[in-house]
């Protein structure tokens, strides 16, 4: 019996190197390739990321097989210590159409890739070989990370379809020739639909109850918006967070766009070019679920290179300045914490920022 990967030739791969996608041309590379597709220096080390204190660190000699995980991070020589066996689960690195996304479950299906890069089911999901005849995932269909991680999508095409707040939803999502109010926004809403309100935009716009029956006609539009709205993260939290701080006398603010936090005239180890600094931080989507990760520093500061960290290209513009990210780890590098949504925050992100520039060279 053949496998996918006859039919199909050899699966395309790539790692994440400190946050970053790189293109491998197989599973199995020299870490010198890596390294050297990464940008990493020579006063770097590669290390594998499990969110543990004993991440695998490679000799340049080595070779890496990314289908045992290919989430990586540099880490610089002077800073490698002894390290027992790691026997965390891996980091691993998804890609869809050059978008990157990590999980730790190394089966997935083709719906839970879709649902996590946030496309609707009617999509097509491809593993992408170095073929013209890759084959489509079904949605059910059991996706294993080691025999490729990169993917593309197409749009869907066929049956019955209606469209909801301008995203095409098919029979293949439960669209069918009848259909209630709270089935229509259950389709958006699938977790809590009594909680939407709906209209028809079909002629002119009138509203639509969660009991009325609607027969279903092809590119019928409509509009569902929930009730309540909070956003994608808890403001009233981060606000908790920064009235934390600011009993403290600390100067913190929040950004808008992008969604950030600026901690103000912080100090800096003496000796170094400057005493104080700024310091922006992205607020994820998903936070607090979601953890703070990595620090931006103004473009010009001449902490870059003297802090911890690598600069990257990511520059954002803030506050009247352009910051560039540093790739600084502290809850997943073994060196802090791991990231515990019920301690942790915009307040405790401040001693690990402070932490990370006291610790200057």
């Amino acid at each position: 019996m053949m496998t996918t990967n006859q039919i199909c030739g050899v699966a395309k791969w790539g790692a994440a190197v400190d946050d970053t996608p790189v293109p491998m041309p197989q599973s199995v590379v020299p870490v010198v390739v890596l390294r050297a597709q990464a940008g990493i220096d020579d006063e770097f080390v590669l290390v594998r990321d499990h969110n543990s204190p004993n991440d695998t660190v490679f000799r340049d000699d080595e070779t890496i097989d990314l289908s045992e995980g290919n989430v990586f991070y540099s880490l610089r020589r002077c800073e490698v210590s002894p390290r027992d066996a790691c026997k965390s689960a891996p980091k691993l690195a998804v890609f869809v159409d050059d978008r990157m996304e990590v999980v730790t479950r190394p089966k997935q299906t083709g719906k839970s890739i879709l649902q996590l890069f946030g496309f609707p089911l009617n999509i097509k999901l491809y593993r992408d070989f170095e073929s013209p005849e890759d084959s489509m995932i079904p949605l059910e269909r059991e996706v294993l990370f080691r025999e490729g991680p990169v993917f593309y999508s197409r749009q869907g095409g066929g049956g019955l379809k209606v469209i909801i707040n301008a995203r095409p939803f098919t029979e293949e999502d439960g669209v069918k020739e009848e259909m209630t109010g709270l089935e229509i926004a259950s389709l958006v809403y699938p977790e809590n639909p009594e909680n939407t309100r709906i209209w028809s935009l079909e002629g002119e716009k009138r509203p639509v109850d969660h009991s009325e029956t609607i027969e279903i006609k092809n590119c019928t539009k409509f509009e569902v918006v929930r009730k309540d709205v909070t956003g994608g993260f808890e403001l009233t939290r981060l606000q908790r967070e920064i009235a934390v701080l600011a009993q403290g006398e600390a100067k913190v603010s929040l950004v808008e766009s992008p969604s950030a936090v600026v901690y103000h005239d912080l100090s800096v180890m003496s000796g170094l070019p400057v005493e104080e600094t700024d310091v922006l931080v992205l607020i994820p989507g998903g936070y607090p679920g979601q953890m703070l990760d990595g620090a931006f520093l103004p473009v010009d500061s001449p902490l870059l290179g003297c802090v911890k960290g690598s600069p990257q290209d990511q520059i954002v513009e803030a506050v009247g300045q352009r910051w560039k990210l540093v790739s600084y780890h502290p809850h997943t590098n073994g060196i802090g914490p791991a990231w515990d949504p019920t301690r942790h925050g915009i307040h405790t992100y401040l001693g690990e920022i402070l932490s990370w520039l006291h610790d200057a060279k």
